[in-house]
C-alpha cells in the first residue's frame, strides 16, 4: 500500500471534498484497499452467475427458445442501463448505497433464477441482473475516480481490474465445484459469499474519503496541466470527437472479440466427440483471467509505453488470435487462444476507462461518457455471436467465421488512429514521451 499512501499524501487540499480527504487523512489508503476488495468480490456478483445459468436451464430440459430470451434480456437490460447510469453517477453522493443496493438486488435475482424454471420470472431476473450490473459498473469506476482522483487513477485502474479477474477466476472455481458436488443451487452460496464481502469492503470506504467533484471528472484542468472543454452538457460529449471514435473502436473490438470463445466451443461439440465442451469452456476462462491479471497490471504501470499503444496491441492480437482459433480444431487449441484473449481484453479493460477519463477531463461527464463508451462496446458484443453464427451457417463453416470475426475486430484500427489524431493534449503526454 506504499503507492496509495503516496497517492493519499499528495493530493492537494480543494473545495468539495470531505474532511479526511481534505486534510489529507491518513485513512485514505485504507480507502482506496477496501476498493480494490470491493473489485475482487463484485466480479462474481455483477455477473450474475449468468453463464452457469445457461447451463442449468439446458440440464433442466428448458427449450433453446426460452434460455436464449433469458439471457438476451439480460444482455439488453444492461446495454440499455449502462448510459443511464453513467448519468445518474454523476449526479449522485450516495454511491456507496448504490452498491448496497445493486449488489442485494443481484443475490436476489439469482435466487429466483435458480428456484423457478417459469418464463416470465426467468426473464425478469436477468433484466435486473443487467440493470444492477450496469449500475455497480459506473459505479465502481466513479469510486476509483473519486478516492484516486487524476493523478492515481491510472495506477488504481489497474489494481482494480486485476484483483477483479482474480476475483472472477476464484468464484468460478468455487461456482464449478458446489455444482459438481452439490447441484447447480448451490452456486448460490459462493455468490452469498462474495455478495458480503462486497458489502463490508464497501463499508470500509470512508464517505469524507471521495472526491464527488473528481469522481465526476471534475479536477482542475489547469492543475493537472490539461487543454479540455468546459461542460456544457449533453452537446459537448457527443460533440466530442475522440470519443466518439473511441467509442465505436470498442464497438468493432467486440464485435470480433466476443464470440470468438463461444465458437470455439461450439465447433468442439460439433465437430469432435467426448471433448468435454462445458469443461474447456471453464478451462479456458480460467487460461484468460490468469493472463488477464499481470496484463492488467502492466498497462496501469508503465511509464515505457503510453495506455493508447496498448490499444494499438490489443486490436492487432485479435486477427492471430482468430488465425490460431482457425487452425487448430482441437480442444487444448483453446489454450493459446485464450492466453491471446487475456493479452487484449486485459490490456482493454484497463485502457478503457483511462481514455475516457483522458478524453473528458474537466468536462463533470466522466461516467456518462464511460456509460456511453460501455454501451457502444455492448452492442458490439451482442451482435458478435449473430455474426459469427450467420457465418457458420447449417454448413457449419466455423473456419470463416473466424477469418469474419478477424476482419472485422480490424476496423478498430483505423477507428482508433483518428480518435488519437483528434485527442486533446495532456498533461501526462510528456512524461510517457520523456521515458519511451
Amino acid at each position: 500500500m506504499a503507492d496509495a499512501a503516496a497517492v493519499g499524501a499528495a493530493l492537494p487540499v480543494r473545495t468539495g471534498l470531505g474532511a479526511g480527504a481534505a486534510s489529507g487523512s491518513p485513512t485514505l489508503p485504507r480507502s482506496l484497499l477496501a476498493l480494490t476488495l470491493l473489485a475482487f468480490f463484485m466480479a462474481d456478483v455483477r455477473d450474475g452467475l449468468g453463464p452457469f445459468l445457461a447451463t442449468y436451464l439446458q440440464e433442466n430440459h428448458v427449450r433453446q427458445q426460452l434460455i436464449g430470451y433469458t439471457m438476451t434480456a439480460g444482455g439488453l437490460a444492461g446495454v440499455a442501463m449502462t448510459p443511464l447510469a453513467g448519468a445518474w453517477i454523476d449526479r449522485s453522493t450516495a454511491k456507496r448505497t448504490m452498491v448496497v443496493v445493486s449488489a442485494l438486488a443481484i443475490l436476489a435475482a439469482s435466487g429466483l433464477a435458480f428456484s423457478t424454471l417459469n418464463d416470465i420470472w426467468l426473464i425478469v431476473s436477468q433484466v435486473v441482473t443487467g440493470v444492477a450490473g450496469a449500475l455497480l459498473t459506473a459505479t465502481l469506476a466513479a469510486l476509483t475516480l473519486g478516492l484516486s482522483r487524476a493523478s492515481g487513477f491510472k495506477r488504481q485502474t489497474g489494481r482494480n481490474e486485476a484483483w477483479s479477474h482474480a476475483g472472477n477466476m476464484a468464484s468460478a472455481i468455487g461456482a464449478g465445484l458446489m455444482a459438481h458436488l452439490f447441484g447447480a443451487p448451490w452456486m448460490l452460496t459462493v455468490m452469498a459469499a462474495m455478495t458480503v464481502g462486497a458489502l463490508l469492503a464497501v463499508w470500509s470506504i470512508r464517505a469524507d474519503d471521495i472526491d464527488h467533484r473528481a469522481a465526476r471528472g471534475c479536477e482542475s484542468p489547469e492543475a493537472l496541466g490539461e487543454s479540455v472543454e468546459p461542460d456544457t452538457g449533453w452537446g459537448a460529449l457527443f460533440a466530442n470527437r475522440p470519443l466518439l471514435l473511441f467509442g465505436l473502436t470498442c464497438l468493432f473490438f467486440h464485435l470480433g472479440n466476443a464470440a470468438m470463445l463461444p465458437l470455439l466451443n461450439q465447433r468442439l461439440a460439433a465437430t469432435v466427440a467426448d471433448s468435454a465442451p462445458l469443461l474447456w469452456t471453464g478451462i479456458a476462462i480460467v487460461v484468460a483471467q490468469l493472463t488477464m491479471i499481470p496484463v492488467a497490471l502492466w498497462v496501469s504501470r508503465s511509464r515505457r509505453f503510453d495506455v493508447a499503444w496498448f490499444v494499438y496491441a490489443a486490436i492487432l492480437v485479435l486477427p492471430v488470435r482468430g488465425a490460431l482459433a482457425y487452425a487448430i480444431a482441437s480442444d487444448w487449441g483453446n489454450v493459446p487462444v485464450q492466453i491471446l484473449d487475456g493479452l487484449a481484453a486485459g490490456a482493454l479493460g484497463v485502457a478503457t476507462p483511462l481514455l475516457v477519463q483522458r478524453f473528458t477531463q474537466g468536462s463533470g461527464r466522466f461516467n456518462t461518457a464511460l456509460g456511453f463508451v460501455m454501451t457502444l462496446q455492448g452492442v458490439g458484443a451482442a451482435m458478435s455471436p449473430t455474426l459469427a453464427n450467420s457465418v457458420v451457417g447449417a454448413a457449419q463453416r466455423f473456419g470463416p467465421a473466424f477469418v469474419a470475426l478477424s476482419a472485422v475486430a480490424l476496423i478498430a484500427l483505423p477507428m482508433f488512429w483518428w480518435a488519437q489524431r483528434h485527442a486533446p493534449a495532456i498533461g501526462e503526454a510528456p512524461k510517457s514521451t520523456a521515458h519511451r
